[in-house]
């Protein structure tokens, strides 16, 4: 049995200590990349294969109109025990579809390639959005696509004390050569941080006058400047391909959602009023080097 979905924010507990670093970071090397994969092949084998042959140690990727055959996911839900958060909804199947936007996050688990992707799409009667079971996902047509490959950091999977899930974690990664400077940065936002002060504080402390800013995650509800708020205080969420940037004097952050109401949200967030549920993986690249 589920328990009740919270009303505010002060009934959002999370069971473990809370980490005194908010906005974990690892320094990195981001090149703008394309990649092409076959159809009819697992698409996480597809990407580690990408991955590896460019020597990546992480990515982060717009996965929109790939074309997926049957494949799980879940949505965001109450949690099932007295413990954590938030929890995932019972796995859902899909026929298969072509996902009208998605982002992956792709790092490691185990010693193997792993994935995060939360999607949208839509079938003959709705809007769907959810996030999606990796190990459940099969190219049904060849995809060509785009995003941003990393060197000298990488998203790992490992336990989170503070919210008692195994999530992505942000750790330094020397397998390969890096340029003499960084240009971007990977974080792991904590619960509560506000996502666009969250990215406006990594840049201040790192002299980045502008990024762009690409990920996913989960915030306890949000208001938009240019539409309805998010109001269900449990939800998944993906930054818009192409629309997330930072700016001296301008935050631009679009994201697109759903909440454990099944409502479907999307808009530019409002500073200050969009805080993070259980985790945000963003990646930040700058358009210079990082001092």
């Amino acid at each position: 049995m589920r328990r009740p979905a919270p009303q505010n924010l002060e009934q959002i507990r999370h069971p473990g200590p809370r980490a005194d670093n908010r906005t974990p970071f690892a320094l990195c090397h981001a090149t703008s990349c394309k990649i092409a994969l076959p159809g009819k092949q697992p698409l996480l084998q597809e990407i580690g294969t990408w991955a590896e042959t460019h020597e990546y140690t992480s990515a982060v990727l717009d996965l929109s109109e790939t074309v997926l055959g049957a494949f799980s996911y879940v949505m965001p839900d109450c949690p099932v025990d007295d413990r954590h958060a938030a929890w995932y909804s019972d796995i859902h199947q899909c026929d298969g579809a072509r996902l009208k936007e998605a982002v992956a996050i792709i790092g490691w688990k185990d010693g193997s390639w792993f994935a995060h992707l939360h999607a949208y799409w839509t079938n003959a009667t709705s809007q769907c959005f959810g996030h999606l079971l990796p190990e459940t996902l099969m190219l049904d047509a060849p995809f060509e696509g785009s995003g941003y490959g990393l060197k000298g950091a990488r998203f790992e999977v490992a336990p989170d004390p503070e919210t008692e899930f195994s999530l992505f974690r942000v750790k330094e990664d020397s397998t390969y050569p890096l340029p003499a400077s960084p240009n971007a940065l990977i974080t792991t936002l904590a619960p509560f941080e506000d996502i666009t002060e969250g990215v406006r504080h990594l840049c201040s402390a790192f002299v980045v006058p502008s990024a762009h800013v690409a990920g996913l995650g989960s915030l306890a509800g949000a208001r938009f400047l240019d539409g309805p708020p998010m109001t269900g205080l449990i939800s998944e969420i993906l930054l818009r391909p192409g629309q997330c940037r930072v700016t001296d004097d301008t935050d631009r952050l679009v994201v697109r959602g759903i909440d454990l109401t099944g409502t479907h949200v999307q808009g530019t967030l409002a500073a200050g009023d969009a805080p993070t549920l259980i985790t945000n993986e963003l990646l930040l690249v700058s358009d210079t080097k990082i001092p």
